[in-house]
C-alpha cells in the first residue's frame, strides 16, 4: 500500500510578513510614478 499526504496534518505555511515595506509589488497606477505601468501592454491599449 502506498504511502500518501495525510490530509488532516497538512497546514499550509503562513503569509509572510514583511514590515516597513508597504507595497508587495513595484507598480504604480499614477503616471508620474517612477514605477507606472500601464494596466493593458500593448499597442496603446
Amino acid at each position: 500500500m502506498a504511502r500518501g499526504i495525510q490530509l488532516g496534518h497538512y497546514s499550509r505555511p503562513s503569509r509572510k510578513k514583511r514590515p516597513g515595506i508597504h507595497a508587495k509589488t513595484k507598480t504604480s497606477r499614477c503616471k508620474q510614478s517612477k514605477n507606472y505601468v500601464k494596466a493593458y501592454r500593448g499597442q496603446g491599449r
